[in-house]
């Protein structure tokens, strides 16, 4: 490999990439590594060891508005880019991901494939198989890199052996489902909303508003790191809770579910966004939905309080 650079676009400042860095000009510069090592944490966080290469392997879950969770019945839809390169400025936009340098990389060409594709993908990161769908596919200096968005939202890149794109009739068989996403605006500061979803003396207070879905074991906050808790999961597969870029963001990834949250400022209001992406969820979409709603609300109220 050699150790030029690729320059990849993201269409949001705030991200994380336990596998980039971003510069202050909102461009993602990845480097001519052989590993990564994230950040570890004193709270329900790993360090996670993983291979990389020159051109990708970044992992930025929290890219919800860039890059917002798309329902699987829905993922033919998301708009891509076909037969050419992308240019920088359409990398700020949801159709693409990476953006090559064609003076540097005269060689560059897109890969003979139609986007988009959905496959699967061994996730390091939460430690299980995530349904991806691929909207990039290029080589570079031989070296074949697709860029993808997860279907429960954010995006991430892989090289093309690290995927496994699926045929219609096995994309046919994955279960409908649907995810609940919604931004909570909320007249508190980061801190009263994170210690609204956080503290264990609020568990309380959203007790029947969970148990309104099904009964609850006595002992559920002892699963989970915020007040909020979906029964139907499975066995949880990876945690995150920190503060990123000085903003709060949790996700907790199960078998069969991912919850994430996400606490920003808008600089200008003051007024603080929460916001809340949950799935997927098949025949019970619309109780949880109607739930979460009403968790959010709790927050809200928790958080104005103060």
């Amino acid at each position: 490999m050699k150790s030029t650079m690729l320059k990849v676009s993201s269409i949001i400042g705030l991200m994380i990439c336990l596998a980039c860095t971003q510069s202050s000009t909102e461009e993602t510069v990845l480097k001519n590594t052989t590993e990564m090592e994230t950040e570890v944490s004193e709270q329900n966080y790993q360090t996670v060891k993983v291979p990389r290469h020159n051109y990708g392997a970044w992992y930025c879950p929290d890219n919800l508005r860039g890059f917002p969770p798309v329902d699987i019945a829905n993922w033919k839809n998301v708009p891509v880019i076909n037969g050419r390169m992308a240019t920088e400025e359409e990398t700020k936009s949801e159709a693409s991901l990476i953006y090559v340098d064609m003076e540097k990389f005269p060689n560059a060409k897109t890969l003979d494939l139609t986007m988009p594709q959905l496959a699967t993908f061994e996730s390091p990161y939460t430690d299980r198989e995530e349904i991806i769908i691929v909207i990039q596919a290029l080589n570079i200096d031989n070296d074949s890199v697709v860029g993808f968005r997860y279907l429960n939202g954010g995006n991430g890149s892989a090289r093309l052996g690290e995927v496994k794109l699926l045929t219609d009739a096995e994309a046919n068989k994955i279960e409908k489902s649907k995810f609940f996403t919604h931004s909570f605006v909320i007249s508190a500061t980061p801190e009263e909303v994170k210690e609204a979803m956080t503290e264990l003396e609020n568990t309380g207070t959203f007790q029947t508003i969970l148990e309104s879905s099904q009964p609850f074991k006595s002992n559920w906050r002892e699963q989970t790191n915020v007040n909020y808790h979906y029964p139907n999961t499975g066995e949880k597969t990876s945690t995150y809770t920190d503060m990123l870029f000085g903003n709060f963001y949790v996700q907790n990834d199960y078998q069969n579910f991912t919850e994430k949250f996400l606490v920003t400022q808008n600089e200008l209001t003051k007024m603080t966004i929460l916001e809340v992406v949950c799935g997927p969820f098949t025949d019970d979409f619309e109780e949880q939905e109607a739930l979460l709603l009403q968790w959010g609300k709790q927050v809200q109220l928790l958080s104005e309080k103060n």
